[in-house]
């Protein structure tokens, strides 16, 4: 297998190879174009970014000594040139595991430090954001849950529905904030509707 890894401003492009030929592009963890290649390939997809549609081409090669190379193009200027695709499965984030392992079992403050952890490995992984999210919602922290239910749409959810569906997220839902928040494709809230006081871990009030 093949896999290589693209950042582009806050779009992240991965290339995915089987040992069948089968390519695959992901964009910010959503599937953009699957074709079958030996020798190369060409995709073309859109991502919006800023409200504005980017056009990008990301074309498949080989070289004369048969090392796979990629080219990347974002509206119409070439962003990666030859570069070397590399052999092997997608890194996997063991801190993020254990950080779902622990908010599953709502030990909150052991989630939350192997979600930071996580971070600083990947800051472009949008679902960290949106588990950050449940702890502060968890732990009636409106203005904490808001900000990192804002950060993940920032960083582009894929299924923004989870806003709407996940039980950790319903002390959030139920805030006034919450429709605002909704009404703008989750792009802003109004800080002034969000209560003063919250949980912490404990039960116990906090300023």
């Amino acid at each position: 297998m093949q896999y290589q890894k693209i950042i582009s401003g806050t779009t992240v492009i991965e290339f995915h190879n089987s040992l069948w030929g089968e390519e695959t592009i992901k964009v910010n963890g959503q599937e953009v174009s699957k074709a079958k290649s030996i020798m190369g390939a060409e995709h073309f997809f859109t991502v919006v970014e800023n409200n504005e549609e980017a056009r990008y081409v990301l074309v498949t090669k080989v070289d004369s000594q048969m090392q796979p190379l990629l080219d990347l193009f974002r509206n119409g200027i070439p962003i990666k040139h030859n570069l070397v695709i590399n052999y092997g499965k997608p890194p996997q984030n063991e801190y993020k595991k254990k950080g779902i392992l622990f908010l599953n079992k709502y030990k909150l403050e052991e989630a939350e430090a192997q979600f930071l952890k996580a971070m600083d490995i990947d800051s472009f992984d949008a679902e960290l954001y949106l588990y950050l999210a449940c702890i502060y919602s968890l732990r009636e922290n409106s203005l904490k849950g808001y900000e990192y239910l804002l950060k993940a749409k920032q960083k582009n959810l894929c299924d923004l529905s989870v806003f709407e569906t996940n039980d950790m997220l319903a002390f959030l839902r139920i805030q006034e904030a919450f429709e605002g928040f909704k009404s703008s494709g989750y792009n802003s809230y109004d800080v002034s509707l969000m209560p003063t006081i919250s949980k912490g871990d404990s039960g116990q009030e906090v300023k």
